[in-house]
């Protein structure tokens, strides 16, 4: 679990004005389309330390390691593991080069990474225990990012960006009319405002559902 901390840590000294999770963040880096995620968010954005910490250690074990460097650890072995073929270590090393951008927008100060305060870590609480989450009318207890990510929405008055369905029933019933953002939506306000062409939205979806995303209905439906 994060550390708990009353104020954000980065290298930008402007608050973020949203919290986005691993998979939002993961996926618009791997198609190497950043930088229209920073200019939709209005960056600097923030992401909880669970997410991405630029602290870690270099021999710091996979399993207590922040979601994006673990993803990108993990990226790196598959890139130098034989057993592939060519083209799929190729597509690992891409993958790991991508995700690394990571540590550039932190740098630039467009990525400000957050620690949960006492009060988000009680709320983190209730979201991962299986007693808990029944509170937010949830089944299964959400996993720590994304709980993180709900705390410091919800305490913090932050626009909450994730595509956990889970996350969005229990922003949902805890704060009904909470600002939240998915990336099929992020991606219908791209086309939409001429950040990129609606053809261009549903070609980077369609990429990041090659990459594993599992939402299947694009965000612009096909032409006559």
């Amino acid at each position: 679990m994060p550390s708990s901390s009353s104020t954000p840590t980065a290298a930008s000294s402007e608050s973020p004005k949203s919290v986005v999770d691993t998979v939002v963040l993961r996926y618009f880096l791997l198609v190497d389309e950043v930088e229209l995620l920073l200019e939709l968010l209005d960056s600097p954005i923030g992401t909880p330390r669970i997410v991405y910490d630029n602290d870690e250690g270099p021999d710091l074990p996979d399993d207590v390691r922040s979601e994006i460097t673990r993803s990108i650890a993990y990226q790196r072995r598959a890139s130098g593991d034989l057993a592939r073929d060519r083209e799929a270590r190729q597509e690992f090393a891409r993958s790991a080069e991508r995700l690394g951008q990571v540590a550039r927008i932190h740098e630039l100060g467009r990525l400000v990474i957050l620690d949960l305060s006492e009060k988000e870590l009680a709320l983190v609480g209730r979201l991962t225990s299986p007693i808990g989450c029944k509170d937010f009318g949830l089944r299964f207890p959400l996993d720590p990012g994304e709980a993180a990510c709900l705390a410091m929405a919800v305490r913090r008055g932050l626009v909450l960006v994730t595509d956990d369905a889970d996350a969005l029933h229990a922003l949902a019933r805890h704060a009904s009319t909470h600002p939240y953002e998915r990336i099929r939506r992020l991606l219908i306000r791209a086309g939409n405002s001429g950040l990129c062409s609606r053809k261009r939205a549903n070609e980077i979806h369609r990429e990041m559902r090659r990459l594993g995303f599992w939402d299947r209905e694009e965000p612009f439906a096909a032409g006559p």
